[in-house]
């Protein structure tokens, strides 16, 4: 999924809900963030793993939604430099990821407007997400925020029909870009 080359322009209100807010890295948020990877559906995270994408975010794009009144870590998500070598000014928004007792609260969009907001206050040209399709609550988030499929082959178009469906989302490919740039 992309962000839209012309919402560039301006910010996204990340709504962040009553109860939470958002900070970015401090020291010690890597324990919290892997005891938060472990309860996800993830490939295994490994401090190796965690090292590689440290070495990716942007100063300032390492985000945490906090819960208010026990100052716990719940919820995260990442900007991450992805220089493709055709695009320098890509990035993902990365790892995504919300404690399952906070999901359906709407910390994963303000995380994710927080992530694009940095990205395009950085002066980053593309940005963009990978999931996987059967992530429907994720991508009801994403389309919500404003980001869109790219349809790249038959096979993709269909995984997205079926995805809108699912989600009572308009199908909407004619609007969505069928390639992908800056790879």
């Amino acid at each position: 999924m992309v962000w839209p080359e012309e919402r560039l322009k301006g910010p996204v209100d990340p709504k962040i809900p009553d109860g939470y807010f958002i900070r970015t890295y401090q020291a010690g948020d890597d324990r919290a963030f892997l005891a938060l990877m472990a309860l996800m559906d993830f490939d295994p995270w490994t401090r190796e793993k965690l090292d590689y994408n440290m070495s990716r975010i942007l100063p300032e794009g390492w985000f945490f939604a906090v819960e208010a009144k026990s100052s716990s870590v719940v919820a995260t998500a990442m900007c991450l430099h992805n220089y493709s070598g055709n695009s320098p000014f890509t990035g993902d928004l990365g790892w995504l990821a919300c404690h399952p007792k906070h999901k359906g609260k709407g910390l994963g969009y303000s995380l994710s407007a927080c992530v694009t907001n940095r990205f395009r206050d950085s002066g980053y040209s593309r940005i963009q997400l990978h999931t996987e399709y059967h992530r429907l609550p994720a991508i009801k988030t994403y389309l919500k925020l404003g980001y869109v499929p790219v349809m790249y082959c038959q096979e993709v178009s269909e995984l997205w029909d079926d995805a809108c469906q699912k989600l009572d989302w308009p199908y909407t490919p004619q609007e969505w870009p069928n390639k992908v740039t800056g790879e």
